[in-house]
């Protein structure tokens, strides 16, 4: 698929939503359920949650690449652990969609990556510190070895790899030197507050180091625009969200829809409870289009997040002019890698 025709999905997608028509730009399949880590912020590995089969998965993405979705994300849990991940992750690639993963990295070896490279546009690996601090959020030992070698193995393989840091009282002193160590090592980086939104009490690092963190943000995607993979406007948040004074921005079911692993339509990747209904199970425009029921309002009613599958979604598309480039220049490199 050429960058013009990326470029007309984006554009189309975006006039229908000025329009006030539903029209999803992103998309997000959380796989499966499982998770072989136990992260400190994170109830997935706690969970016990039917996943689709193979045949079912495979509707699911072409019902949903249907929409015109130009940008679509494989997660979980882990996804690595469902064993027809590429089969998946073809299958969307087929419908010309960009194609990422986001994973822990410590089930990705050698025996695994080429299949990965081949047809994955991106793939973001968590890491959210040095060595000790990693591996106690994680919960599990070795995980962030195993996540260093992942990264190692996807850049041999020319695939373009970035690094997702959650930022956690654990961790949050010392994520900008953290970072700025990573830069020859991927190709991009992205940091967002743990969730849920407010944070508890318990969860809220000092106002000097949420401005350190902020500060270093703002300075780096500045002088190296291409590296930090977020909106400015979303790094500006970071202070209010862990004052929990937070401007709600908010285009669930508009910009973006998630789906579940036992093939529900989400209105929003970080609410499980706001399910729309079933994308097997009639249309999917329906069920965009028919805003007025319960689930809907249980969205508007949502205090909201701070979290870049969402907020920062709809800061790229709030302010395209400025920000979805970033979303072109991912695509256009990994295809030039790809000799495509």
């Amino acid at each position: 698929m050429k960058t013009s025709q990326l470029a007309t999905k984006v554009i189309t997608g975006f006039l229908k939503f000025k329009a006030g028509k539903p029209s999803p730009l992103f998309a997000s399949f959380n796989v499966t359920g499982r998770c072989n880590m136990k992260c400190s912020f994170c109830e997935w590995w706690k969970t016990d949650i039917k996943e689709l089969s193979t045949k079912e998965a495979l509707k699911t993405i072409d019902v949903v690449c249907s929409l015109g979705v130009p940008f679509f994300d494989l997660s979980g849990g882990e996804p690595l652990l469902r064993k027809d991940l590429v089969v998946l992750a073809k299958r969307v690639s087929s419908h010309g969609c960009l194609v990422s993963m986001n994973t822990n990295g410590t089930l990705l070896d050698k025996n695994s990556v080429s299949e990965i490279a081949n047809v994955f546009d991106t793939v973001v690996v968590s890491l959210d510190g040095p060595k000790k601090v990693h591996d106690m959020i994680r919960g599990v030992p070795g995980t962030f070895d195993r996540a260093v070698a992942a990264i190692r193995l996807l850049k041999a393989h020319g695939v373009r790899t970035g690094v997702n840091s959650v930022a956690t009282p654990w961790n949050i002193d010392i994520l900008p030197q953290f970072i700025e160590q990573l830069r020859d090592d991927v190709d991009f980086a992205q940091v967002q507050p743990m969730h849920p939104y407010p944070p508890s009490e318990g969860n809220v690092p000092n106002n000097e180091q949420v401005f350190i963190l902020q500060d270093y943000l703002l300075n780096l995607k500045q002088s190296d625009h291409g590296f930090l993979a977020l909106p400015t406007e979303f790094i500006k948040g970071f202070e209010q969200f862990f004052k929990g004074k937070i401007q709600k921005i908010c285009h669930a079911g508009q910009l973006y829809i998630a789906i579940n692993p036992e093939g529900k339509l989400l209105a929003c990747p970080a609410r499980s409870d706001l399910v729309i209904g079933d994308i097997l199970n009639g249309s999917m425009d329906d069920k965009l289009k028919r805003r007025d029921n319960a689930r809907w309002r249980k969205v508007s009613a949502c205090k909201g997040c701070w979290l870049e599958c969402t907020v920062g979604v709809s800061m790229v598309l709030d302010n395209p002019l400025k920000e979805t480039p970033q979303l072109f220049s991912l695509w256009a490199s990994r295809k030039k890698q790809k000799g495509n």
